[in-house]
């Protein structure tokens, strides 16, 4: 798929306030990027995006970014090492199964949005509001 198809599919709005939604109640970071080249291992791809970003660094480990690429037609998720340690694989590989499906049929929005707000509910869950320990990322990034 061509990334300004994806780009014109996608409801950035509801993307966005997905995600302030899900960070509502939470010191976590939530992060979409979105990549206009052609990524022949997306889980490599999206660990160097979140290094880049500088994702790590959050002080509770706990951010999470969706790697979008459409141009491969893959994507990946990943997270801080404290996330994934209380999340567990099951609910990383839930998380991929239920982008999948969506993806498969062509709802992206959909698919981000409802994946989005189930890891807004892992973060305030895990790691409730008390002190902000955002990156300062924006919300969605073209790369």
């Amino acid at each position: 798929m061509k990334t300004r198809h994806f780009l014109d599919e996608l409801e950035h709005a509801r993307v966005h306030d997905a995600i302030r939604q899900a960070e509502t109640g939470t010191s976590g970071d939530i992060v979409v990027c979105i990549t206009h080249k052609a990524v022949p291992d997306a889980l490599a791809a999206a660990q160097a995006v979140f290094t880049r970003r500088h994702l790590q660094k959050a002080v509770d480990d706990n951010s999470l970014l969706f790697f979008l690429a459409p141009k491969s037609q893959t994507f990946a998720v990943v997270g801080g090492k404290a996330l994934h340690e209380r999340v567990g694989q099951a609910w990383w590989d839930d998380l991929a199964k239920l982008l999948h499906q969506h993806f498969r049929i062509g709802a992206y929005t959909d698919g981000l949005v409802e994946a989005i707000e189930l890891a807004g509910k892992a973060l305030q869950r895990h790691f409730p509001a008390g002190k902000v320990d955002r990156t300062g990322q924006s919300d969605i990034v073209d790369e």
